[in-house]
């Protein structure tokens, strides 16, 4: 049997093959990933980890550590899988907890439904430890375990900014990943607060892109005029691992935030592993959930974005502007069709396939049972939940309202960051689909996006029974967090 390929064949529009009497091949354009480099092992310890597993959280450490999470970055920037494993969540569980036990005290170990933490006496704790030559402690480096930020308060009568949530005990996964024992949720990452912190500008675009090089996208073009020619099944095959060859790594771009920071680094594997769901590479443990690739049909537009953005379904503020409530699922799956033309440049296309409404639509509906199942989902809701306090606290000068002037959480001399390897590229990646005698391949690209002043832009009223009792200690040694 002849198959015949269609790549980008008309400038201006969407790829598409229309060939009398043989079959067609439809490319859904590609993107990343293939096989495994010389790496870096993302879970190599410096210190500072909950429990081992690694995770380079050590303060300050600015020599470039292995991410802890579900991707690897070598030495020269491109970004891989790391080998799966088989892991037995009722064991892991356990070790979990009982790596917490020993690394935890027991009042921080205990789960809560709305955990506080005053940013002004947090700065005050790292302060102390600093000047005491001591390491930073885990709950300072986890925000006391909080997994999800549900509240912000300003107290002007005892002079504390708080942020508020669910939060439990918690411990390193084996990938250096730091989440609750109870949920396995990440837990919040005080190095993300300190980079949304101290930025000079919180409303800006902040986030990730994957983006193939325009001249490689033009060759690929061309290569495909010159070998569309009718073949066999087999060799049609390999003409899109050619073709992958051809488009080579995609550019990684971080735009906002530091480029080599937990937070940028953290929006690049949550894209990664979106492109993975989307090409069916991976598969959530959701029943009957589809691929795009699944889904795509010959004779659909070949290029397309997928990015997430923020989506909360409320922002509530009380009437004196002290206390604010945020709700929602957080993250929410967007995509876009994209026209490409032979000589690489890319615009966005004035309609929407079917297949991308239908997978987005599956996706978002997913979309919290898809933060329980991949971390790194979770982690950018958490990022987002920061963003948005961050941009709060700047519009309402709440800081001033409780009379105070951050210092040491803003001086990245004074306590630096973590400093990740910083991912540059990501190889082309293909998976392939058979549909009767068509042959269907998925090549994608996309990111993460947040612009915070467009996320606050609105806030709804919050009711005065609606916000919960917050008792802060007082007195000079008065705790950071309580419950």
């Amino acid at each position: 049997m002849n198959i015949r390929t269609a790549f980008l064949t008309a400038p201006r529009l969407p790829a598409r093959s229309f060939v009398c009497g043989f079959p067609r091949v439809i490319m859904v354009l590609a993107l990343f990933w293939s096989g495994l480099h010389s790496v870096v092992p993302c879970w190599g310890q410096t210190g500072g980890n909950p429990g081992g597993g690694g995770g380079n959280q050590g303060g300050g450490n600015q020599g470039g550590g292995g991410f802890p999470g579900g991707i690897v970055i070598n030495a020269d920037g491109i970004i891989s899988s790391p080998a799966a494993r088989r892991i037995n969540p009722a064991l892991e569980q356990k070790r979990l907890k009982a790596l917490a036990e020993k690394v935890l005290s027991s009042d921080i170990a205990v789960a809560s439904e709305l955990r506080k933490v005053s940013l002004v006496r947090l700065e005050q704790e790292l302060r102390q430890a600093i000047d005491n030559g001591q390491e930073v402690s885990l709950p300072l480096r986890y925000l006391a375990g909080i997994t999800q930020i549900q509240y912000l308060f300003a107290l002007p009568e005892t002079g504390d900014l708080v942020i508020a949530g669910p939060a439990e005990g918690f411990a390193a996964l084996q990938d250096g990943r730091v989440v609750g024992v109870e949920t396995g949720r990440p837990v919040l990452v005080l190095d993300d607060l300190l980079a949304l912190l101290r930025l000079s500008n919180i409303n800006q675009t902040l986030g990730c892109s994957f983006d193939p090089d325009k001249q490689r996208l033009a060759e690929a073009n061309a290569w495909n005029n010159t070998n569309n020619s009718p073949t066999s099944l087999a060799a049609a095959k390999q003409r899109f691992y050619q073709m992958a060859k051809v488009l080579g790594h995609w550019d990684v771009t971080v735009f906002g935030l530091p480029e080599s920071s937990h937070a940028a680094v953290l929006t690049v594997e949550a894209d990664y592993q979106l492109k993975r769901l989307a090409l069916g590479l991976d598969r959530p443990k959701i029943r009957s959930f589809r691929s795009h690739l699944d889904m795509a049909r010959p004779g659909e537009n070949t290029m397309r974005r997928w990015w997430f953005a923020p989506h909360y379904e409320v922002i509530e503020k009380s009437v004196d502007g002290n206390s604010f409530h945020i709700a929602g699922p957080r993250l929410q799956l967007l995509s876009q069709e994209e026209l490409v033309d032979a000589q690489g440049n890319r615009e966005d296309a004035a309609f929407t396939e079917i297949s991308a409404e239908k997978y987005t639509q599956q996706f978002n509906k997913h979309i919290n049972t898809l933060c329980e199942q991949i971390p790194c989902f979770a982690g950018v809701q958490n990022l987002f939940d920061l963003a948005v306090v961050v941009a709060l606290i700047r519009r309402d000068n709440m800081a001033q309202k409780v009379n105070w002037t951050p210092g040491l959480l803003l001086d990245n001399e004074a306590f630096p960051i973590q400093s990740y390897n910083v991912p540059t590229e990501v190889p082309s990646l293909v998976n392939v689909k058979t549909a009767g005698s068509s042959l269907l391949i998925g090549l994608i690209g996309g990111g993460v996006t947040i612009f915070p002043g467009n996320v606050i832009r609105r806030t709804n009223e919050l009711s005065a029974e609606k916000i919960p009792e917050i008792i802060a200690p007082v007195g000079e040694d008065a705790a950071w967090w309580w419950d």
